[in-house]
Order: C-alpha cells, then sequence, then structure tokens
C-alpha cells in the first residue's frame, strides 16, 4: 500500500480555514454577539503572531481554543450541520493544482490520507465528497451530544500529526518509502519526511528554503 497524505489548512485549501468558518457563522445568520466575542479573543493572539512575537503554531493553537467557544450549546448534530453547510464556500478555496494532485494520486492507486489539525466532522464531509479514504483530524468533545468546552480536544501539532498517522496505519503494509505528502507549513516536516515524495506546497519561508536544500518538489500557485 501506498499513501498518498494532504494537508488542510494551506494545502488542500488555500487559505486558513478558521476565519472561512467564521465568515460561514455569518452567512448562515448565527449569533453575531458571539462572533464578535470569539474574534475578540482571537485578534490579538494573531496581532502577537504578525508582530513575530510568536510562532505560527502556537498561534494557531491559541486560536482554534478560542475559536471552539463559537459551539458551545450546540448538539453534535447541529455543528455537522454547521460544517455541511459552510462546505461549499471552503470548496471555492480548494487549490486547483492540490486537486489535480489527488485526482493523480487516486489513478495511480494510492491510499489517500486526509490528515489536519482541523476538524474531524469537517474533514469527514471532505474525505467523503472528495473520495479520500481516511481523515485524521481534531475531535470536538462531547457531552450527551453536545459539544463541552470543558471537555479535552487535543490541538494537533506536526508532532502529533505523525503520531495519529503512525497509529492509522501500525498494522497496514504501507510501503513509506513509494508513498507521498503535501504539506504548506514546517510544522509538516515529520510528516514530509516520513515518506519518499515529498512536496512543498505554497510553503512558508522555512519549508521552503529546506525543500530547495534538499531537492523536494515544489508546487506553488502565487
Amino acid at each position: 500500500m501506498k499513501l498518498a497524505i494532504f494537508d488542510f489548512d494551506g494545502t488542500l485549501i488555500e487559505k486558513d480555514s478558521l476565519p472561512c468558518l467564521g465568515r460561514e457563522w455569518i452567512r448562515q445568520g448565527r449569533s453575531f454577539p458571539r462572533y464578535l466575542s470569539v474574534w475578540a479573543a482571537v485578534m490579538p493572539v494573531y496581532l502577537f503572531y504578525k508582530s513575530g512575537l510568536s510562532s505560527r503554531e502556537a498561534m494557531k493553537e491559541k486560536a482554534f481554543r478560542n475559536f471552539n467557544r463559537f459551539y458551545t450549546g450546540l448538539s453534535r448534530q447541529e455543528i455537522q450541520d454547521f460544517f455541511r453547510r459552510a462546505y461549499p464556500f471552503l470548496k471555492t478555496r480548494f487549490n486547483p493544482a492540490v486537486l489535480a494532485e489527488l485526482d493523480l494520486a487516486r489513478q495511480e492507486g494510492c491510499h489517500c490520507v486526509l490528515l489536519s489539525g482541523s476538524y474531524q466532522e469537517l474533514l469527514e464531509i471532505i474525505a467523503q465528497d472528495l473520495g479520500m479514504e481516511t481523515v485524521l483530524g481534531a475531535r470536538l468533545s462531547y457531552r450527551d451530544e453536545v459539544f463541552d468546552p470543558q471537555g479535552q480536544i487535543q490541538f494537533i501539532d506536526g508532532r502529533s500529526k505523525l503520531e495519529l498517522l503512525q497509529a492509522a496505519f501500525a498494522d497496514k503494509p504501507v510501503d513509506w518509502q513509494a508513498s507521498r505528502a503535501y504539506g504548506d507549513s514546517y510544522a509538516d516536516i515529520l510528516i514530509l519526511e516520513s515518506v519518499g515524495e515529498k512536496v512543498a506546497v505554497n510553503p512558508d519561508g522555512e519549508l521552503l528554503a529546506h525543500a530547495r536544500r534538499h531537492g523536494w518538489r515544489i508546487l506553488s500557485s502565487r
């Protein structure tokens, strides 16, 4: 078995998904005061990062935890409905070059994996539409089928992605050297280095420099 492993934020989708989901919250006519409250918490984190005082991964973790406040009081079904209604808008932001790579991977018989720190419920909708077999993402916490803001919700960083991937295929006959992976951030380096074919997609500065040094394929739409 050979894998084709696709990151989501910045790779399959050309933008970070959280701002897109925030816009969807408003477009779907949901609570505007909650929208303002969440972004009031997220914006300082983003500005701290843009000022060079925080890493991208640290910013993403804090933003992710604050963003989860959108779901307070919502049932699992309501959250899934939100993601399902948001998907058509998100799909317009998908990178056409990466979609072409996905089509090629399927034609070549690869087992396609969507691996991301984004929400498992959202990723499952995407994977079903795009014909991807395995989904690995962040799982929201529920109590009695209602989102539990006090529950343990793991933020998935680069190390966690590798651990999820290895656990998912621990008992599978994977040819890692024949497999390929796509990522946009230096935080994806562990996943990229776990396979034979590494593809940097619109890479950040650190990943771009690393990819050039090691002769990796670079897929850029910028």
